[in-house]
């Protein structure tokens, strides 16, 4: 893993992407109609009642939020999976197409994109959880590391084993000794952190290092789950 080259990355199942160019190649977009139909039931119960400006200015603001809300709910609703729709870990994932079930087994492969210079680097790190219902992550998982692409002759695969450090319903954080790296998925991000030590890195913790902007304490960050792509309605296009 290059230290100093920070890297993105999205969340994929089985799937080889091109760089910077995956928002229609995972997305199984809902019709216009179907979002038109929710902004109108949506302004119709926010400005209901609202007479004055302020009222209209808070709404107007409420009313964006809830429209985002409106859209996921819409995408997640028209996924078939219940068993990882019921996991709010997974949920944003499988709504923006990067985790799915493969017959008892949900593959991820953790594919890198950098759509800087090189925007053909690549770090890829795979792995697999069984499908249990309701779905739970295993305290340890196997998993394989390649790096290949532009600035590497030969492609790099290593291999190692995530132990779980900490989890609740709405995050894991995974440790790895082989690879001294951590990775945190959470309801709406997903970090790989390299070069780290055993219980560095905790999910409380991380706003604080990216308020400090230390540039070898911040992570590689999934391009398609970050508050770049937070609106939901790129996903209808």
């Amino acid at each position: 893993m290059k230290k100093h080259i920070k890297q993105s990355f999205a969340l994929v199942s089985l799937l080889t992407l091109t760089a910077c160019d995956f928002h229609t190649s995972v997305i199984t977009p809902l019709s216009s109609q179907s979002i038109n139909i929710s902004k109108s039931l949506l302004s119709e119960k926010i400005f209901k009642g609202s007479d004055s400006h302020n009222k209209k200015q808070k709404s107007a603001k409420l009313t964006f939020e809830e429209e985002q809300e409106a859209i996921r709910q819409l995408l997640l609703n028209s996924k078939p999976n219940e068993n990882i729709k019921s996991n709010p870990i997974l949920q944003d994932l499988y709504i923006k197409g990067l985790v799915k079930q493969i017959d008892n087994n949900i593959p991820f492969n953790l594919h890198g994109l950098d759509c800087g210079a090189p925007d053909c680097y690549s770090s890829d790190l795979t792995f697999e959880i069984i499908a249990t219902t309701p779905i739970q992550f295993p305290k340890k998982m196997d998993f394989t590391l390649l790096e290949h692409g532009c600035g590497i002759e030969k492609a790099i695969l290593r291999k190692g084993v995530f132990e779980l450090v900490e989890s609740s319903p709405k995050y894991i954080n995974y440790y790895s000794k082989q690879q001294n790296s951590h990775l945190v998925i959470q309801e709406r991000a997903v970090y790989y952190f390299p070069d780290t030590k055993p219980n560095e890195i905790k999910v409380k913790l991380i706003k604080k290092i990216f308020k400090e902007g230390d540039e070898d304490k911040i992570p590689y960050q999934s391009t398609i789950m970050n508050a770049a792509y937070s609106e939901f309605e790129f996903l209808l296009n």
